[in-house]
């Protein structure tokens, strides 16, 4: 490890470490640059020479992956969705200068947030009381912090204002203060963070672009716990680089997963795609996070979330009393395995900085390959996912829900909610289809959409499609009426990093201090969207018009006939079932995009309608039986809504619902009704993509699950219906 181009900057760590299995001073080192000799490299990540990898800061042109690329042809012009994108980042500009009052000014209505896929509804920010009594070991934090991360990298959340409050507020709920605030650039830095703020009595909440939907991800005020709170938001170690030849990736817990379908065609892999597309995906949320909370999203072949290769650091309390920071390794990587590190003579983080920094610098290095261990030859994807969700007769396999956040296979990186400091994970990469093709599918009723759902798309696992997206009448009408704009956005400029930036100026706008300033953007998009082009094609639309129930769906060729005999049952369903479904086949890729970007917006549509039409709603996403789907009555005594959004993964059985009320409807008893009309009427399970968080109770398995990992109750308090005291408040 001669480093050729500097010297290298050699910080020994003043804590023991526990590591798995055993426990030892570990010599963490940070390098502020490095270029390694690869002749000298015989000990480490060995195997055949990488093609070069890069840190998912991925180059703009190249920041939306997949499907979504920013060649497809758009339906508005170019100079008018860069006019709409200057003025947007202008008045975000002007709402940095400001800071935000310390009341908040709220309508009194209720709204969801709007963001991708949204769920339940908007809580109102805590009230700011004093700063309480720290220690002293607490004052000085902020300054240790400093010393390990850098000046730059530590900044104080005690008072919200235009520098931390995206690391403060959720995007939908969720709002406090942090003692400190930290963007760790190393894992080194980031396992030293975590130990100091256990040893001055803090609580840690990890944190990835912070796109968490049910409070889980943010700092909140809770009058039973008293420790200050510290954020370690991990985003700028977003370093990740293929290994196996390209069929697995290894991405640090920073890592965007619109990056890393970007740097797959950037290093080379063409015929390879990655493991999750969300609603989201133009916001950029981390790997890491998706593992954290099991998300779905839109793939049915590749299911949820998953991986037991991880990196990750969780606390416990030894048999002396000493709180203890223990890395656990099961990433399966030959070469940083525990076994290949004698006591005092390096680590698996060190040895992954030292990649990784190379890696973001631009330099070859050989590219590792996965173990013979347990966990080099452990799942890095749930492979049954396809058999489970063709499960659908009426056993108890059919009564069961296809995937939920309460969820406890697996690894503890799985479904954690933040129990444990995700580092870095490792995630299969798929082949990409040879051929695609994509369809809208209309029926007349909801009865002959799911007898598709389970003689066609579900017939058996390998003939899956690759997505299967329902909307129903209600979804149609209000994207067509709200959505438009953002529609037309993502068609013209893709999903990359320049949407999510053009999301976060509204988020700011919204956060300006006067009243109103919440729905002013939702108001400016209703207003103005019918005079932007229709975002499907016209054929498309008169469909919508004409039936009340439609499916988004594409269908891949993988080379032992899955398509043609997808499309077989296809046909002879539509025979069978003639006058009841209209089937049309996209003819470009401006269509496919066309389609993709109408149910991408379904959720942001649903509150720019509600604020332009004066009514207010909420929004839950919740799992039904395989073998069910029926929609849930909204609960026994509740008012009729104004509107009704139904949209879901369709083969997944995973439901979205964005519900519209009058103003004065208490939407709060309207959720929960239908919460149990859910559970306990129709079998399913909630929440089923976006976590507990601070919004549901956990079933007891899931928290036992939960407290086993964490026993001191140090790191992200109070999820799921757990107490935030210390241990849990037991003695």
């Amino acid at each position: 490890w001669k480093d050729k181009q500097q010297n290298i900057k050699v910080q020994e760590s003043e804590n023991v470490m526990s590591r798995k299995g055993s426990t030892y001073a570990e010599h963490l080192f940070g390098f502020e640059s490095s270029a390694r000799d690869a002749e000298s490299d015989k000990s480490v990540l060995m195997g055949s020479t990488a093609k070069r990898a890069s840190s998912s800061v991925a180059k703009e042109s190249n920041a939306s992956g997949g499907q979504h690329s920013n060649t497809g042809p758009s339906s508005i012009s170019l100079p008018i969705a860069l006019g709409i994108a200057g003025i947007s980042l202008t008045t975000g500009f002007m709402a940095g200068k400001y800071e935000p009052k310390s009341e908040h000014h709220h309508s009194s209505r209720v709204l969801p947030s709007g963001h991708p896929r949204g769920c339940c509804s908007c809580d109102e920010p805590p009230a700011s009381d004093a700063q309480s009594k720290l220690s002293k070991a607490q004052e000085d934090l902020p300054k240790k912090l400093a010393r390990i991360a850098g000046n730059e990298n530590v900044i104080s959340g005690l008072f919200e204002d235009s520098s931390n409050t995206t690391y403060l507020k959720g995007a939908r709920l969720g709002r406090g203060k942090a003692l400190a605030i930290v963007t760790p650039t190393s894992l080194r830095a980031a396992v030293r963070a975590l130990e100091l703020a256990v040893k001055a009595d803090c609580v840690v909440v990890p944190q990835g672009q912070n796109t968490g939907l049910t409070g889980g991800s943010v700092p909140r005020e809770d009058e039973e716990e008293a420790r200050p709170y510290v954020v370690i938001n991990m985003r700028k170690l977003d370093t990740m680089f293929p290994i196996d030849n390209g069929e697995k990736v290894v991405c640090l817990a920073g890592a965007g997963i619109s990056s890393l379908a970007s740097n797959l065609n950037e290093w080379g892999y063409h015929d390879r795609e990655s493991h999750s597309t969300l609603g989201s995906t133009f916001l950029n949320p981390t790997t890491a996070a998706g593992v954290a909370f099991g998300s779905g999203g839109t793939q049915l072949r590749k299911g949820s979330a998953y991986t037991d290769r991880c990196l990750f650091a969780r606390v416990y309390e030894n048999k002396w009393g000493k709180r203890i920071v223990e890395v656990v390794n099961t990433l399966g990587i030959e070469g940083i395995e525990d076994s290949d590190f004698y006591e005092n003579t390096g680590s698996t983080i060190e040895q992954l900085d030292i990649y990784a920094n190379d890696v973001r610098q631009g330099y070859e290095r050989p590219m590792a390959s996965s173990s013979k261990s347990k966990h080099g030859t452990a799942m890095a994807s749930d492979h049954t996912y396809p058999h489970r969700v063709c499960e659908v007769g009426e056993d108890k396999k059919g009564r069961e829900v296809s995937r939920y956040n309460a969820d406890t296979r697996g690894e503890q990186c799985n479904r954690s909610e933040g129990k444990v400091l995700i580092l870095a994970t490792v995630h299969d990469t798929f082949v990409k289809p040879e051929e695609k093709k994509s369809y809208w599918i209309s029926f007349k009723d909801f009865d002959t959409t799911l007898k598709f759902r389970k003689e066609v798309c579900l017939d058996n696992p390998k003939d899956l499609p690759i997505s299967c997206e329902y909307m129903d009448r209600d979804s149609f009408d209000i994207i067509d009426r709200s959505g438009r704009i953002l529609g037309n956005l993502i068609k013209v400029i893709g999903m990359g990093s320049l949407m999510g930036t053009l999301w976060d100026v509204k988020l700011k706008i919204e956060a300006l201090p006067f009243d109103g300033s919440e729905l002013i953007c939702d108001k400016l998009l209703h207003t103005f969207n019918s005079f932007t082009p229709a975002l499907l094609p016209s054929k498309v639309m008169k469909l919508g018009k004409d039936m009340d129930h439609h499916i988004a769906m594409t269908v891949g060729e993988f080379g032992e006939g899955e398509k043609d005999r997808f499309l077989n049952r296809m046909e002879k369903f539509a025979k069978d079932n003639e006058g009841g479904i209209v089937i049309h086949e996209c003819k470009s890729s401006a269509e496919e995009n066309s389609l993709t970007a109408f149910r991408f917006v379904a959720a942001p549509a649903f509150r720019t309608w509600c604020v332009g039409e004066n009514a207010q709603g909420f929004s839950v996403d919740y799992a039904l039986p395989k073998n069910g789907g029926q929609a849930p009555l909204v609960g026994e005594g509740q008012p009729t809504p104004l509107k009704r959004m139904r949209y879901s993964h369709l083969g997944c059985n995973v439901v979205h619902e964005d519900i519209a009320y009058e103003l004065g409807v208490d939407t709060h008893a309207a959720k929960y009704a239908l919460k149990k009309e859910v559970e306990k009427t129709c079998g399913g399970k909630l929440p089923a993509e976006h976590g507990h968080g601070t919004e549901y109770h956990a079933p007891k398995d899931t928290q036992q699950r939960w407290m086993k990992m964490d026993p001191l109750n140090v790191m992200n308090p109070g999820i799921g219906g757990l107490s935030s005291k210390f241990k849990y408040g037991k003695k």
